[in-house]
């Protein structure tokens, strides 16, 4: 099986000799100064995509050798059930002999960090380390703290990520989103530093995500930003909040909290109407993107998807315990019933920070209609800018919208024109401050 050896100056994939003669290549390296990224698929063959040329496939068990598809050329050495390490480089074009490696190992996540690290330390310009601080009932949660160059006591802003049970980099284990991480190397390239952490019961943090409400997340966000003022020691006044999905629920309730307080908002996909409006708005969208047969299909036999939804929602809400089983399938029942419950327009209407609002045309989750709301209902300085071709996940797709595509499209790097704006904004608000 792959190894790879992680050296100061370049990492080295150390091949076997069976994965040398499949793949028709030796041991590939990529020196530091060339990786763009690292990070955990739980699912190496969901994110191979194109035709191996050459290589070795075994259906459903083994992938060896070079994949080249969609302008891609990926180096891999892959197994079926296994995590795997993807390395994302500079691409081609800069130099590098390929765009990403996908490689399963036992170890993953510790091989990603060691390959962070090396990265980190050929850009001396930024530091990342691991933190961990109590929420208000105890619970310890566990992130990261990404610090440019002489931001050590400057602005900082916390990352929120989407829902869900999502590391601190914006991933759950079977969609590996990478919004979080994402943001948090484009705010450092601005000289911004930032704290993205994970969620309760998810990698190293504490508590139980199945028995985890909205109203908990919220507490420990507000958690985050204190610790950042005092134990982190960042300037009281310049702190701001960047919320994804669920991420801006959160952000948009922050903000209308007088003693949090933050001095700049960002909202990724967020909504204006109430949480049971979002879910039956996106039980729709569903029902539209499904292929125009089963649309008939489902006409035939009578079967109304979206009273369907209406249902199961309803049972949900009058659950009591923290899980429920719905189609077999654990649900948190919990946060389901606070979200159903939650209701932007009154957070927002208080909200007297500055606020960018974000959402494609393309999003399927949150209506991208709800900006003009957002714009409407936020009292003061508000910006809001609807995306074109841009989905939930962030990145762009021309073709009609459709969750079928979630695993093609976070292949791709997260938009670079919002990461850049959000970035942008948010340097130019807190250091206004």
């Amino acid at each position: 099986m792959a190894e790879f050896s992680v050296q100061d100056d370049r990492i080295v994939l150390r091949l076997s000799r069976l994965e040398r003669i499949a793949g028709v290549h030796g041991d590939v390296t990529v020196p530091v100064e060339q990786i763009r990224e690292a990070d955990v698929v739980a699912d190496a063959f969901a994110n191979i995509r194109g035709m191996r040329a050459p290589g070795l496939g075994v259906p459903r068990r083994l992938r060896i050798g070079t994949w080249r598809g969609g302008g891609v050329r990926t180096y891999v050495a892959a197994r079926a059930g296994v995590p795997a390490v993807r390395v994302r480089t500079v691409g081609r074009a800069a130099g590098a002999e390929f765009d990403e490696l996908i490689v399963t190992a036992a170890d993953a996540a510790d091989v990603v960090a060691r390959i962070r690290a090396a990265a980190d330390a050929d850009r001396p310009g930024t530091a990342e380390r691991d933190v961990a601080f109590a929420s208000s009932d105890g619970t310890r949660l566990a992130g990261t703290l990404t610090v440019p160059a002489g931001a050590e006591a400057g602005p900082v802003a916390l990352i929120l990520t989407g829902s869900g049970e999502m590391n601190r980099d914006g991933d759950h284990a079977k969609l590996p989103i990478g919004v979080s991480r994402a943001l948090a190397e484009a705010l450092a390239r601005n000289g911004i530093a930032s704290l993205r952490y994970d969620k309760r019961g998810v990698a190293k943090s504490g508590g139980d995500y199945y028995a985890t409400g909205l109203t908990d997340n919220l507490a420990d966000a507000a958690a985050a930003i204190e610790w950042l003022r005092s134990s982190a020691g960042f300037a009281r006044d310049a702190v701001g909040v960047i919320g994804h999905s669920e991420g801006a629920c959160l952000a948009m309730a922050l903000g209308a909290d007088r003693t949090v307080d933050p001095s700049a908002v960002v909202l990724l996909a967020g909504p204006a109407v109430t949480g049971r409006e979002v879910l039956l708005w996106q039980s729709g969208k569903a029902v539209d993107g499904l292929p125009v047969p089963t649309r008939a299909i489902l006409r035939v036999l009578r079967v109304d998807v979206k009273a369907r939804q209406r249902k199961a929602l309803d049972k949900l809400y009058r659950s009591t315990g923290d899980v429920a089983r719905m189609g077999g399938r654990k649900v948190n029942a919990r946060w389901f019933r606070e979200f159903l419950d939650f209701d932007p327009k009154p957070l927002l209407q208080k909200n007297h920070s500055p606020v960018l609002a974000i959402t494609g045309a393309k999003d399927l989750q949150v209506d991208p209609d709800d900006l003009a709301s957002i714009a409407a209902l936020v009292p003061d300085g508000v910006d809001t800018v609807r995306m074109p071709d841009l989905t939930h996940l962030l990145r762009r797709d021309p073709a009609p919208p459709s969750l079928r595509v979630y695993r093609k499209l976070v292949r791709q790097p997260v938009d670079p024109e919002v990461l850049s704006l959000v970035a942008a904004w948010t340097a130019g608000h807190l250091r206004r401050v």
